[in-house]
């Protein structure tokens, strides 16, 4: 939380700067050694200027740095602050699509949800849009061997795109192997533009709606 205890928890406003604050499912060992004072502490920290969403939470199966148990305990209480706060919430989910809608059912999902990085199919964005979540995409969308990404991304109501850069990874083509930056986020969104044969000014302006309406901003 190197941002947020510099920056955030000492009351001073960035400009044009927005961050979500979290404790990412990869790196549970102070929620593991204090569940409730962690917590209370985001809390507090979710209340300065700038903190528009609680996250990145959520379930990685893939890196399994943790145990589910751990990981669901943690995104259940992440869950909970978000609705509490009213904050978006901004799910990591890796391999676990179906073990994440399982317990944002459960549990009751905030008014406003992002699944950050999408890396579903169309089935599970379908599942998504459903309950009404953003769907976030980055730069790998543009990837020649992501078709199934790229059907996800165009099968999505519009008013539910978001995009992003999750720098420094998932550079789009064609600069792929360089360091992501938010300047490459145009070619990310000319690419969706042109999978939904969408023009591209049209596009960008529902995208910005998207993103204002996600954060609250």
């Amino acid at each position: 939380m190197g941002l947020v205890e510099s920056d955030v928890s000492s009351n001073r406003s960035l400009p044009n700067t927005f961050v979500a604050v979290g404790i990412h499912p990869n790196d549970l060992d102070e929620f593991e050694a204090d569940p409730s004072g962690s917590m209370a502490r985001l809390g507090e920290i979710a209340t300065r200027p700038g903190v528009v969403g609680i996250g990145e939470t959520g379930l990685d199966f893939f890196r399994d740095r943790w145990s589910p148990t751990l990981q669901i305990e943690a995104f259940r209480a992440h869950i909970a602050l978000a609705k509490e706060a009213d904050k978006a919430l901004v799910i990591h989910c890796r391999d676990a699509h179906d073990a994440v809608l399982e317990v944002l059912d459960d549990a009751g999902a905030p008014s406003r949800v992002v699944m950050h990085c999408f890396s579903g199919d169309e089935a599970f964005a379908a599942k998504c849009a459903e309950r009404g979540f953003f769907c976030s995409f980055a730069g790998n969308v543009t990837y020649k061997r992501n078709t199934d990404l790229r059907r996800a991304a165009t099968s999505l109501p519009t008013e539910l795109l978001l995009v992003e850069t999750d720098a420094p990874f998932l550079t789009p083509e064609p600069h792929r192997g360089r360091p992501n930056s938010p300047a490459l986020l145009p070619i990310t969104a000319s690419r969706l533009a042109s999978e939904r044969g969408t023009p591209l000014e049209e596009l960008e302006q529902r995208l910005d709606d998207n993103t204002r309406r996600a954060f609250g901003f």
